[in-house]
């Protein structure tokens, strides 16, 4: 397993260059020094994956100035984001390892932030919770064992990697939650038939009950 990678939010380089240097040469040596960390922060975050980790500049308060422009006695920030690729990686890892029979399971997995689902289509917004779920009333099914692709349940397991691998960046659980408003499910949760185990339950927890479906919490640090 590749190890976590490392996070940094903030990073500031200060250096401090000998009184007789110019102030145009102050700037490129400090603007070649940031160059050098910031290209090998890069590396580190991209995971060896041969990619660099994305990352905001910040040029003596200019977000996106280039180094070069950096004072003599300038401050050169780098924030790194890295919660975006924790979001990509568990949302590619559950498609991954997902049975197929029709594909349907597959592409119904769906994340929502902060209670409201996302398109895929668009740039993940700025959040404090973000869930996976899958929006078929079969994944809890699933989560128990019913597939021999993954016997030991899919959003536990994929959750218990993502902790481990990402857990510097942000807190992944696993949990159960009841879904509201999924079509797939509000379908099969309206059914008037129940099961005789499910005789005892008030109609509230009843209600409940049918939608809980396996989900990963995501909480950034």
């Amino acid at each position: 397993m590749k190890p976590p990678k490392i996070a940094p939010i903030f990073r500031e380089v200060e250096l401090a260059f000998e009184r007789h240097l110019s102030p145009r040469v102050r700037s490129q040596r400090l603007a070649a020094y940031a160059l050098d960390k910031i290209t090998e922060a890069k590396q580190i975050n991209g995971g060896g994956s041969g990619q660099l980790a994305p990352h905001r500049q910040i040029v003596d308060g200019r977000e996106g100035a280039p180094l070069i422009s950096v004072k003599p006695d300038g401050v050169i920030v780098a924030r790194f984001d890295l919660l975006n690729d924790v979001l990509v990686w568990i949302g590619a890892e559950l498609r991954r390892n997902s049975p197929v029979l029709s594909g349907r399971f597959s592409q119904s997995h769906v994340m929502y932030v902060d209670g409201e689902p996302h398109d895929p289509k668009t740039p993940i917004p700025d959040g404090q919770l973000y869930t996976f779920v899958n929006v078929q009333p079969y994944a809890r099914r699933i989560e128990k064992g019913w597939s021999k692709k993954v016997p030991d349940g899919l959003y536990e397991g994929v959750a218990a990697v993502a902790g481990h691998r990402f857990g510097n960046v942000a807190k992944v659980t696993f949990g159960w939650q009841a879904l509201q408003g999924a079509v797939p499910l509000e379908a099969w949760a309206g059914k008037t038939t129940m099961q005789r185990n499910d005789r005892d339950l008030k109609d509230a927890a009843l209600d409940e009950w049918r939608r809980r479906q396996p989900t990963i919490f995501v909480r950034p640090h």
